[in-house]
């Protein structure tokens, strides 16, 4: 029975039991018959207990539901939980990351992303990219590829994109899964924003041979898609083209 059964039930009851009160009380009753009205009182009585006692039950039970999911909230994010709110309102942007408003959402490659370099051989890739804000002055972004065929994880990255307020300098901070960690800078004119390595730091154990410098353009086309052009330098091949691949939004 659910609670507002029980309530519904208990309702009725109540009713009831005012009703053979009165009943029981009027002067045109007899002995027998205000007996065995009691008798119904009584046992109305007894099932009001019975469901007042399956509310109560029910309460604890969902008090104890909501104190298991408090506590797997608690487990699962122990600092954020006392700060977020599912219910919050969405923050705010920056004003300061306003030019680069066209690259949020989540963008997932179509067609497949194409690489090249004269060391590999061609291939393609699947990758979903994020891109977000949490009302801060930067960007968040994250990078994920995959084996079209085998759907096996690949190349992944994330960091950061910010602004020098003012102007249209941008800066991009990226820790990749190959042990380098990056930061590129350019300028975003329009739609476009065009980034070159100014600094790249790997592990000491970096597969060689080690990229030595990068170049990335971002593009929102007249599809409503988002490019990526990706080039590199190592420490045997020139600045080359490596990847490009095209994006279309899926969410926000």
């Amino acid at each position: 029975m659910s609670i507002n059964e029980v309530i519904l039930s208990a309702s009725g009851a109540c009713k009831l039991i005012d009703s053979l009160h009165s009943y029981c009380f009027s002067s045109r009753q007899n002995k027998s018959q205000v007996c065995c009205l009691r008798e119904q009182v009584e046992k109305k009585n007894g099932e009001l207990k019975s469901l007042r006692q399956r509310v109560s039950r029910s309460d604890s039970q969902v008090r104890k539901l909501q104190e298991k999911l408090d506590e797997m909230r608690r487990v699962s994010f122990p600092y954020l939980s006392g700060l977020l709110s599912p219910s919050r309102e969405p923050p705010k942007m920056s004003p300061v990351v306003e030019p680069l408003s066209w690259m949020l959402g989540t963008w997932l490659s179509d067609p497949p992303g194409a690489g090249t370099y004269p060391t590999l051989q061609p291939f393609q890739y699947l990758e979903e990219v994020h891109i977000s804000h949490v009302g801060q002055p930067m960007l968040n972004f994250s990078f994920n590829s995959f084996h079209p065929d085998t759907r096996k994880p690949m190349h992944r990255e994330c960091g950061f994109i910010r602004l020098k307020p003012d102007t249209n300098k941008v800066a991009f901070v990226s820790a990749q899964n190959t042990g380098i960690v990056e930061v590129e800078e350019g300028e975003v004119n329009g739609q476009e924003l065009c980034i070159a390595s100014h600094s790249i730091a790997r592990i000491s154990f970096a597969k060689e041979p080690h990229v030595e410098q990068i170049t990335r353009k971002f593009r929102l086309n007249s599809e409503g898609k988002l490019e990526q052009t990706v080039s590199m330098a190592t420490t045997t091949q020139p600045m080359t083209q490596h990847l490009h691949v095209t994006y279309k939004k899926v969410t926000p």
